[in-house]
C-alpha cells in the first residue's frame, strides 16, 4: 500500500513573552557560541538573542560573523564576533582568550563548531582524521577550559555541546565524524559529573540531518531524490529538521528550565532511533 505523503510541517512560533515561559529566558545572560557565523550557529544566536540574551560569536566566515551581528543587533542585544579558527590549539586558546577579554561573564557556553569528511574508514588519512578531531572534540575541550573557570567561580553556568545522531548509528563514511561525536557524548557525561556540584549543567544536543544552507545544497539536489525520500521515510515524522528546531532545544538546554537535566545526550532526531 503506498505510503501517504507526510503532512507539512505548521509554522511554529515561540512566543517568550507570554506568562509562565519565563524560565526559557535568558535576559541579562551572555552566550558565547562557536561555530556561530552560520548554519546551527547562527539559528542558536538568533534564538538565543530573541530570548534576551547577548552573544558572543566564534567563527572564521567574516561575512557570516557580521550578518549574525547584525541579526543580533535588531533584536536589541549586543553581539560581539570573534574570528578564530578554532581547529588549531593556538586558535582555539584565542578564541578563549579574545571572549575573557570582551566579557569576564559567560553564562552559557555553545560548543557548535564542527566538520566532516566524508571518506570510507579504510581511505581516511591520519590527517583528516586528525582534522575531525581537532575541531569536534579538541575545541570543546578548549574552549570549556577557557571559559567554565568564571562559571565555576560565581556558581552558576550551561554548557550546551552539539553532537550527532551519528554517535548512536553506524554511518557509512562518516567513520571519523561518528566517532568524534560519541566521544563529545562521553567528554559531556565526565564535564556533567565534575562539573554538576559547581552547578555547572553540561549536555549534548545530538540532531539528525537538519535543513541548515549545507543541508539543503545537498538535499535538495535532484540527484539526490531518492536517498533523501528512502532517509526520510526512516523517521517516524518522514521528514528531516529545520535549524529553529534544533535552536529551540538549545535555548532549553541553555535556560534555567532545563536546571535539573543534567549529562544528557539527547537525540533530536524524529524518532530515528527508536524506529524498526
Amino acid at each position: 500500500m503506498a505510503q501517504e505523503p507526510a503532512p507539512k510541517r505548521a509554522d511554529v512560533t515561540c512566543d517568550l513573552e507570554r506568562p509562565g515561559m519565563k524560565d526559557f529566558r535568558l535576559d541579562g545572560q551572555r552566550a558565547l557560541i562557536s561555530g556561530g557565523s552560520k548554519g546551527l550557529g547562527a539559528a542558536i544566536a538568533e534564538r538565543f538573542s530573541e530570548a534576551g540574551a547577548d552573544i558572543g560569536v566564534i567563527g572564521r566566515d567574516r561575512e557570516g560573523l557580521r550578518r549574525i551581528q547584525e541579526i543580533v543587533e535588531n533584536n536589541h542585544r549586543n553581539c560581539w564576533v570573534i574570528e578564530e579558527d578554532v581547529s588549531s590549539i593556538k586558535g582555539a586558546g584565542r578564541a578563549g582568550e579574545k571572549a575573557l577579554a570582551l566579557s569576564s561573564q559567560w553564562d552559557v557556553l555553545v560548543n557548535n563548531a564542527g566538520i566532516a569528511r566524508v571518506q570510507s574508514i579504510l581511505e581516511t588519512s591520519q590527517d583528516d582524521w586528525s582534522d575531525v578531531f581537532s575541531v569536534n572534540l579538541r575545541s570543546v575541550l578548549l574552549l570549556s577550559q577557557a571559559i567554565v573557570p568564571q562559571m565555576i567561580k560565581r556558581g552558576h553556568g550551561k554548557v550546551v555541546n552539539i553532537s550527532s545522531i551519528g554517535a548512536f548509528i553506524g554511518t557509512p563514511g562518516l567513520g571519523a565524524y561518528a566517532a568524534s561525536k560519541a566521544a563529545l557524548n562521553q567528554l559531556t557525561r565526565t564535564m556533567a559529573v565534575e562539573w554538576g556540584p559547581h552547578n555547572i549543567h553540561v549536555n549534548a544536543l545530538c540532531p539528525t540531518v537538519i535543513l541548515t544552507e549545507m543541508g539543503h545544497d545537498i538535499w535538495d539536489s535532484p540527484s539526490m531524490e531518492k536517498p533523501r525520500r528512502e532517509k526520510e521515510q526512516r523517521i517516524p515524522l518522514h521528514r528531516f529538521g529545520e535549524p529553529s528546531e534544533v535552536a529551540n532545544v538549545a535555548l532549553f538546554l541553555a535556560s534555567a528550565a532545563s536546571d535539573f537535566v543534567q549529562g544528557v545526550s539527547l537525540p533530536l532526531d524524529g524518532g530515528l532511533t527508536i524506529a524498526p
